[in-house]
């Protein structure tokens, strides 16, 4: 089975105790980052995929290792696989045994001359798209783009035109959620695994299960 978290920062501005529960990779990427709003973000994903993989059974420090890429995986085990992304006050992270990847967005204004990184067959479903709703659709494909691209990279970094995931695409499907606040995210996952229905956590939850 996939599963799927799904944090939301409250209100209230986080806190350096509650930045001491990060594992040593998320705490390193953390104190590179000196904007506030993307310092909120960062931990609140690192929070979180804390509170996932200690529900595993996963210790806070099992080394974690970057593909070129950039996404990161577990160093020296195979069998778990997790992906995770932030955006905003949200963030999401999923877990399967099996190769994942998601993407949470904000949907906003955008010259649709963006989409000319697509494949051409998604170009051409958002152009079928009523101008009024065109913008939501182009952030369906991105979302889903990002999160098929988090799943297969390995050591090479994908292009966005290289296939289309809107129209089916072998070996792998797609979740798409709408977090509400105009955020949308989508997990990709190998075909057959059971999609849970994503768990919605608040900052509070995990901090409290975390300390608990």
């Amino acid at each position: 089975m996939t599963e799927v978290f799904v944090l939301k920062n409250g209100d209230e501005p986080m806190t350096e105790e509650q930045a001491e529960l990060l594992p040593r990779w998320r705490r390193r990427r953390l104190e590179r980052l000196r904007y506030a709003p993307a310092r909120e973000a960062s931990l609140g994903a690192g929070l979180l995929w804390r509170y996932v993989m200690e529900r595993h059974g996963v210790q806070p420090e099992e080394p974690v290792r970057f593909l070129q890429a950039g996404k990161p995986v577990f160093a020296q085990r195979d069998d778990l696989h997790f992906s995770l992304s932030h955006s905003g006050p949200y963030a999401m992270c999923a877990i399967s045994s099996d190769p994942i990847g998601v993407d949470v967005q904000q949907i906003k204004p955008i010259h649709m001359s963006v989409a000319r990184r697509f494949h051409f067959r998604e170009r051409d479903w958002l152009a079928e798209q009523p101008r009024d709703q065109q913008n939501h659709a182009f952030f369906r494909i991105w979302t889903r783009k990002e999160a098929w691209v988090k799943a297969v990279s390995q050591d090479q970094l994908l292009g966005l035109d290289q296939e289309d995931v809107m129209h089916g695409l072998d070996g792998w499907q797609f979740g798409e959620y709408d977090l509400g606040d105009e955020y949308v995210a989508a997990v990709c996952a190998r075909q057959g695994q059971e999609l849970a229905e994503p768990t919605v956590l608040t900052t509070e939850d995990v901090v409290a299960a975390l300390k608990g």
